[in-house]
């Protein structure tokens, strides 16, 4: 891989699951739900479990996150990560180099339906579409060595491929 980038944080819905299952010699879609919460041995981490306010916050989130990233990026794996703003902060703070994805502006109404499809609740929803300009901002401005901004009905599988090339435009 070009660059020595190992870690797409991509905005929720893109396909990062999809995509590390498609690809899993090359990819791993490193989720963060047991770094960010405390989780009964039955705890749900499905979509339905996604920002739940009922899950208790782990005093050591995000930094034990970054620790766990680091130590995992020295595999010869992608890492696909959730494009949590404080996760993107620290990675900016460690000098650790990402491509930052995200869905157009435009799409919102597209990712609405994304998430009621695939089982995310009315809490997951307050917060990624009633925050989606605040996000999507956010991302447009983050200083990400480099990016892919995808068209509405686009998923992470339909612009990286095998033998996807990391020499993109900022």
């Amino acid at each position: 891989m070009s660059d020595g980038i190992r870690i797409i944080p991509a905005y929720a819905g893109t396909g990062k699951t999809t995509l590390a299952a498609k690809y899993p010699d090359t990819m791993i879609d490193f989720v963060c739900m047991p770094y960010k919460y405390y989780l009964a041995p039955d705890g749900d981490s499905s979509e339905a479990g996604k920002a739940n306010p009922i899950n208790e916050m782990r005093k050591d989130w995000p930094h034990n996150y970054i620790e766990a990233i680091k130590s995992t990026m020295r595999k010869e794996k992608i890492l696909l990560i959730p494009s949590d703003l404080r996760v993107l902060e620290l990675l900016r703070r460690e000098s650790i180099s990402y491509i930052l994805c995200y869905p157009q502006r435009s799409a919102r109404e597209v990712y609405r339906q994304r998430f009621i499809d695939r089982g995310n609740t009315e809490d997951f929803l307050e917060v990624f579409i009633n925050g989606w300009d605040y996000y999507i901002d956010k991302l447009e401005t983050d200083n990400a060595e480099k990016r892919i901004v995808l068209e509405p009905y686009q998923y992470l599988c339909d612009v990286i491929g095998c033998g996807f090339s990391f020499n993109l435009h900022k």
